[in-house]
């Protein structure tokens, strides 16, 4: 079985690959205020500046109170900026609102999420696959959270179902290979990434967990490899150092 360091390690890689990664849920340009402050709201999103985002995007929805996605991109950007408990609080304020819309439930699944209440992180995401069940990032966010909650089998059966939704798609095969490493199963987890589509091993973050894994293994050489591809040498070292720590504990 994977050790617990290395499942702490790689429910962070969870949580960034696939909750704070996921940028969808865009705000429509049409239905907000048209002007420099939404704007910059977008570019500041863009550009990782999400304190910045939080405040434009928090003057916006004091303007626009009834635009969920106004809403859900503040809520999305305090999460992004570490604020989870925030994100959940500026939602389940606009429950009585938006608390039937899928968009809205798949955010509050995240936030709860990041915020460590992945109990109620999947009752969201359940209530929100019920209302859009072709909804692959719903699936695969489902799948995330039966992980977070070890539960091993359901999580690789969401992520079955996200990929009959969207096939090949690159967070996808991530999250499910993360979930196989957490599930004691290292080999499948190579497997995944190594049998990825040529399109999606394009994917920095996929040569990167894939590198992770085999230096769990304590293939350093084919780790190292990877590594090098996207990280410069001060990083490379970092991560082979994380690496053979993990594998002796």
């Amino acid at each position: 079985m994977v050790q617990l360091a290395f499942k702490r390690f790689v429910c962070i890689a969870v949580l960034g690959v696939a909750v704070a990664g996921c940028q969808t849920n865009r705000v429509d340009s049409n239905e907000a205020v048209s002007d420099s402050l939404y704007q910059a709201a977008v570019a500041a999103e863009r550009n990782a500046d999400y304190a910045a985002a939080v405040k434009h995007f928090g003057t916006l929805n004091q303007r626009r109170p009834e635009n969920l996605s106004i809403v859900v991109a503040l809520a999305r950007n305090l999460r992004y900026s570490g604020a989870s408990a925030d994100a959940v609080r500026v939602l389940e304020l606009e429950a009585d609102h938006f608390g039937s819309d899928p968009a809205y439930l798949l955010e509050l699944g995240k936030g709860k999420l990041a915020a460590g209440k992945s109990r109620g992180a999947l009752k969201a995401l359940k209530t929100a696959l019920a209302k859009d069940p072709e909804n692959w990032e719903v699936q695969s966010t489902v799948g995330i959270a039966y992980d977070l909650l070890e539960d091993f089998d359901n999580a690789r059966a969401a992520y079955e179902s996200a990929l009959e939704l969207s096939e090949n798609n690159p967070a996808i095969l991530n999250n499910m290979a993360i979930s196989a490493a957490l599930s004691g199963d290292l080999d499948r987890a190579i497997y995944i990434l190594k049998n990825a589509t040529t399109a999606a091993r394009h994917s920095s973050q996929i040569r990167q967990n894939l590198a992770l894994f085999y230096g769990i293994k304590g293939d350093l050489a084919t780790a190292e490899t990877l590594a090098r591809m996207d990280l410069a040498e001060d990083a490379v070292r970092k991560n082979l150092s994380i690496y053979s720590r993990l594998r002796k504990n």
